[in-house]
């Protein structure tokens, strides 16, 4: 069959190439040109901010399993994390490649597993500013959830 239209394999760059052209047409139609090709640009902005969080919520229930193994609810944020990947393994297109910056999603996920940790009265966790993880092993259809766990432990030290 092929490797199928641009559409099909990379929705966000379609969003933005369309958005584009859309946009080069104004003036010679009754197109509503700058509404509609915002519309579309929001499109595939839409599934980079969904893609996104679901790497955030990933690597937030990874830190908080691998911070706190013994927790009761380690076992649901495994299964949250692993969720959380497919959902944005399903949510990723190429095009997204160069606008998702895994450092800075790092950063805001261990921020936020801390959150947590604080409403409970836990101690927070110190992590590097650098994800242990490449966004290719994040959306990878073989997600070794085990090795991430692993390398999320390892970036936060052994007293956690």
């Amino acid at each position: 069959m092929g490797a199928g239209t641009l559409y099909e394999r990379d929705f966000y760059t379609w969003t933005q190439e369309q958005a584009a052209r859309l946009r080069e047409l104004r003036g010679h139609n009754r197109l509503d040109v700058e509404h509609l090709s915002d519309e579309v640009a929001d499109l595939g902005r839409s599934e980079l901010n969904k893609t996104e969080e679901h790497l955030l919520q990933t690597l937030a229930h990874l830190i908080k399993a691998a911070a706190r193994p013994e927790a009761e609810p380690s076992r649901d944020w495994r299964k949250e994390a692993r969720t959380h990947q497919r959902q944005a393994r399903r949510a990723f297109s190429p095009g997204m490649r160069r606008q998702l910056d895994v450092d800075a999603i790092w950063r805001d996920a261990v921020a936020d597993a801390n959150d947590s940790f604080a409403a409970n009265d836990e101690v927070q966790v110190t992590a590097p500013s650098r994800c242990p993880l490449t966004l290719d092993q994040l959306i990878a259809e073989r997600f070794d959830r085990d090795a991430a766990l692993d390398a999320v432990a390892d970036a936060l030290g052994s007293d956690g």
